[in-house]
């Protein structure tokens, strides 16, 4: 019975385990689906820059909406205090 009992334990906290890897891998695909997201916004608006003179000058350091959400702010990215997980 107590032999049972480690076994499943065991398997317990394997399984706990790997819920924990999944959720942060999840977590770190979606930042950096985020961070895709803001360099491309970034890039296209460089690009659609050079196309027309007459477009207002928007700072390059400003950031999209779904990085907004998740509280990463100016100074974080200039300064790199942020994580990816």
């Amino acid at each position: 019975m107590r032999l049972q009992d480690q076994q499943l334990a065991r398997q317990l906290m394997r399984l706990r385990s790997d819920i924990h890897k999944l959720k942060i891998e999840q977590t770190c695909h979606l930042h950096q689906r985020m961070l895709n997201d803001a360099t491309y916004e970034l890039e296209e608006r460089d690009e659609l820059a050079d196309l027309f003179c007459d477009l207002p000058l928007v700072s390059s350091f400003s950031l999209s909406a779904p990085l907004k959400l998740i509280g990463v702010t100016k100074m974080n990215i200039n300064s790199r205090r942020f994580s990816l997980c």
